[in-house]
């Protein structure tokens, strides 16, 4: 693993987290959480530890990852190119964008700090906030044998309300809980702000 390849990962999810939690910039969000997400798959792949997506192909061996994978980053490949693979027709992406929403951010951001955790072994408060936000908003997805009482503590009856009340929700308890005391003293947090500051010296 390299720490600079780790910093830019860890940097482009931190900020998409901040801009998602804060209600701001969609598009900017899933930008940067697709940057990252495939740069921490890439590291955990080559540090033969297991990520969502390998657990996804062992759960169903039968899938067609690759038609996934498209799907999952069609949005981010309209967002970051001008061409089509071809390298001299340009892409016709109107139809693609005009059904894209914040909620194609959910999964993506799910993916990359899931990865991230089982590579760093630590995540921030706010990514923790995040990840108990997603199970509790999404309780369709999950096992129905497992524990769902602790998201469900921290967001109850949350699945049935609207997408606003969702992201004002997560934002307060996120809010809430950066600066618990317990939380932060344990070793599975990492400590710090969650997007990086600028180093430019400005007053």
């Amino acid at each position: 693993m390299t720490s600079a390849k780790i910093a830019i990962a860890r940097n482009q999810l931190g900020t998409a987290l901040d801009l998602f939690i804060r209600d701001r910039d969609p598009i900017s969000v899933h930008a940067l959480a697709c940057g990252g997400s495939e740069i921490i798959e890439g590291l955990a792949e080559q540090a033969s530890i297991e990520t969502l997506s390998t657990h996804i192909l062992k759960t169903f061996p039968d899938i067609d990852y690759r038609k996934i994978k498209r799907l999952r980053n069609q949005y981010w490949n309209a967002m970051k190119h001008f061409y089509q693979q071809d390298g001299k027709t340009a892409r016709d992406d109107e139809a693609l964008m005009g059904d894209f929403t914040d909620v194609a951010n959910d999964a993506v951001l799910f993916q990359g700090w899931l990865d991230y955790l089982l590579l760093v072994k630590r995540i921030p408060v706010e990514a923790q906030v995040f990840q108990a936000w997603w199970y509790a908003t999404n309780p369709s997805r999950m096992n129905p044998d497992s524990d769902a009482s602790g998201w469900q503590a921290v967001f109850p009856g949350i699945e049935k309300q609207p997408r606003q009340e969702q992201k004002r929700r997560l934002r307060r308890v996120a809010e809430r809980w950066r600066t618990d005391s317990n939380i932060l003293s344990d070793p599975r947090t990492e400590v710090g702000p969650l997007c990086a500051r600028g180093q430019s010296g400005s007053r």
